[in-house]
């Protein structure tokens, strides 16, 4: 085998998530099926599940805003700890938005609805950023959500430059071409056309 190779399988190597991780979300999203509650996952455990894995410590999941107290409520049947964890989120389930499930694991379950600049504002790292303003959602292609996601994280907060290296690994692992910028929201167009030029 040649040297660039060699450094090419270095560097295409996708890192695995952590078995409890996946244990985690297998439960959650099992609880959640057999309730007949609608989610998406999102973030770090969404990039897994679309084949373009890496490391990550938590599970986000969103839900309809309808079933969001009620969702929070189910799975608190595979806490770990009673308390749950508060963001200060407007309208947050009493027990917290987030539970530690499974091997420590955090759960976070979003309402559909909330916007890039809220979890940026909560988290104290919001950029003023037009994409800001996209929410979570359970609707559209699955693709595009997870896009448009990773993009408005991306632009709206100082702290999310591997939201960036994400796209640019669901680019590389999809094998997406310049035009699915034309999928996405306006918003977050630009940003996705530059990334896959390598331009960020």
């Amino acid at each position: 085998m040649r040297a660039h190779d060699v450094i090419d399988l270095l560097f295409d190597a996708e890192p695995m998530v952590h078995p409890a991780v996946i244990e985690a979300y297998e439960k959650a999203a099992s609880l959640l099926r057999k309730r007949g509650i609608r989610f998406r996952p999102i973030g770090g455990i969404a990039m897994n599940l679309a084949g373009a894995g890496r490391p990550t410590r938590d599970v986000d999941l969103v839900v309809s805003r309808r079933d969001w107290h009620q969702a929070r409520e189910f799975l608190q049947e595979i806490a770990t700890d009673a308390q749950g964890i508060r963001t200060g989120l407007e309208g947050e389930p009493e027990n917290g938005l987030a539970l530690v499930g499974p091997h420590g694991v955090v759960i976070e379950v979003w309402p559909e609805g909330v916007t890039h600049e809220e979890i940026a504002r909560l988290r104290g790292r919001y950029r003023p950023h037009r994409a800001g303003k996209l929410a979570l959602t359970l609707g559209g292609d699955d693709r595009a959500a997870l896009l448009n996601a990773k993009l408005a994280s991306y632009l709206s907060a100082t702290d999310r430059v591997k939201d960036a290296g994400d796209v640019q690994s669901l680019i590389h692992t999809w094998t997406l071409p310049i035009e699915f910028a034309d999928n996405l929201d306006a918003r977050v167009r630009g940003a996705y056309r530059r990334l896959w030029r390598g331009e960020v």
